[in-house]
């Protein structure tokens, strides 16, 4: 099935917004690059969800009251996709220790 684009809500500028693309390579990323990247973004969208003016414009009802709702959604679910991407960073860094220790007990 055909990938579809995102909805543009009206009056947005479809141009506003450049996506830089993390991988210029086409090279896969590494779980830890995954992670970091959804940290930065978690960062990111947790500063406007913090920042005076968000709160203003949600205060004076000059957007709907509800995007403070789905902004914290948004927080929460990527949250958990960390989460779930931290543990098999967790793991492999384990796996990568035990190979390292075995390593050096033969030597």
């Amino acid at each position: 099935m055909g990938r579809t684009n995102p909805p543009v809500w009206q009056g947005a500028n479809s141009n506003f917004i450049e996506i830089e693309h993390h991988n210029s390579s086409d090279k896969p990323m590494e779980p830890i690059e995954i992670l970091q990247e959804f940290n930065s973004c978690y960062l990111k969208i947790q500063a406007i969800a913090q920042d005076k003016n968000w709160l203003l414009l949600i205060a004076d009802k000059r957007i709907d009251p509800e995007a403070a709702t789905h902004l914290g959604d948004v927080l929460h679910y990527l949250a958990e996709a960390m989460g779930c991407v931290e543990e098999i960073v967790e793991v492999k860094t384990v796996q990568n220790s035990r190979i390292i220790n075995s390593k050096l007990l033969n030597c």
